[in-house]
């Protein structure tokens, strides 16, 4: 873990949260479940541990469950959590984790590549992925030494960090719709403001 990563772990998710008008007070009160996983770095099983979907999905979702049920109060509290929690693991993916820990030991990474080639004048974006499964075997002394071996560890790109943003707002979108929603409609209405403006001040300079 670098200061870095606690960052970006901070203020992606953060800053999606508060992009969609969610109650900015709650929204800060969850925030350190933001940065909870990579507390299993000081038992020496640093993305095993809590880097895993029992941890990070399983058990918050029951938590949401029972919230709605019997502590309606409290639901948007672990609804945020959950969100914080799954944007984690989203953006560790990258670097590899014991997903099904302790079911398996074995390291799954997934990164995705964003690109765009050019046709003419003409962009193409195209999205380059790949999946890889890292046995137990080919790790190092299992979590000691921050996930898998220097000799199959591939550390984040830009571009591998762009596509944890790109699936995180895709995860926001899913879990919190309408406001999404709203968002995308305000932010389209404010690119044809500007569009219309140059375009105004185009055709009155060219009178």
């Amino acid at each position: 873990m670098n200061v870095m990563d606690t960052f970006a772990h901070i203020t992606i998710p953060l800053l999606i949260l508060l992009a969609l008008r969610i109650n900015t007070r709650k929204a800060l009160l969850m925030l350190p479940l933001a940065v909870i996983p990579d507390l299993d770095l000081f038992f020496r099983q640093h993305r095993l541990l809590f880097h895993n979907v029992f941890f990070i999905i399983v058990i918050p979702l029951i938590v949401v469950i029972y919230m709605h049920k019997y502590k309606p109060k409290y639901y948007d509290y672990a609804w945020i959590g959950l969100f914080y929690l799954a944007s984690h693991l989203i953006l560790d993916l990258s670097e590899g984790i014991a997903l099904f820990y302790p079911l398996t030991t074995d390291f799954y990474q997934i990164t995705a590549n964003l690109y765009v080639n050019f046709w003419g004048p003409i962009p193409f974006p195209w999205l380059e992925s790949s999946f890889d499964v890292i046995a137990a075997e080919s790790t190092v002394a299992i979590g000691e030494q921050l996930g898998p071996s220097e000799a199959v560890q591939r550390y984040p790109s830009m571009s591998d960090t762009s596509s944890g943003l790109l699936i995180t707002l895709l995860l926001a979108a899913m879990m919190y719709f309408e406001k999404s929603r709203v968002f995308i409609s305000e932010v389209r209405k404010l690119i044809e403001d500007i569009f219309h403006y140059f375009k105004d001040l185009l055709l009155n300079l060219i009178k």
